[in-house]
């Protein structure tokens, strides 16, 4: 089930009463590590990783780390962020890094959510046109995306979301949790 607009807003304002930024920032960068090397080890045994090419419809690998699955790491070298992703979203796992909220980059679909904390995706509305962003998948493929619009939308409109031909979708609440900052972007590499 897709979470609604609320949904996400009211997790944002729970969570934001409740845990620590400094415990944010730990423990997306100490997976964010772990992520790496697990990606960096997959690259090695990997004969083909660029698969998804041939099957694009094909599920998204992911690595486990504890009792967490992740996608890959989303980097925007603009706004000096390099985050892990996780696999599914949900209140818990927004908690702790970025989460894919549906889609797949092999379908060139996906939409990533993620928290508006200074260590997330609180700067994402600086990204201006033209801004690149990239996502290294669990395989240790990489796409190279640009920024073709950014848009801010209702917080209950979760089906505008998923309106559009976008390759990525990167969205967060604004402070207020009225409304969500909405990044789109292409593929070109």
């Amino acid at each position: 089930r897709t979470p609604t607009g609320k949904e996400i807003g009211d997790a944002y304002h729970h969570y934001m009463e409740h845990c620590p930024l400094e415990e944010i920032k730990h423990c997306s960068r100490e997976n964010l590590q772990e992520l790496t090397e697990k990606i960096k080890e997959s690259e090695e045994e990997s004969a083909d990783g660029a698969l998804y090419m041939e099957y694009p419809d094909m599920e998204m690998s992911t690595v486990l780390i504890g009792s967490e699955r992740y996608v890959g790491i989303l980097e925007i070298p603009m706004l000096g962020i390099k985050l892990p992703v996780m696999d599914s979203w949900s209140y818990a796992n927004l908690k702790k890094a970025p989460c894919r909220y549906e889609g797949s980059v092999y379908s060139k679909d996906m939409i990533i959510a993620g928290h508006n904390y200074r260590s997330h995706f609180g700067t994402l509305k600086r990204l201006v046109q033209g801004d690149m962003v990239l996502f290294t998948d669990a395989d240790g493929n990489q796409f190279t995306y640009e920024v073709v619009e950014v848009e801010v939308v209702a917080g209950t409109a979760a089906e505008e979301m998923k309106s559009g031909d976008w390759d990525l979708t990167l969205f967060t609440c604004t402070y207020d949790g009225r409304s969500r900052t909405t990044i789109r972007l292409k593929i070109i590499s």
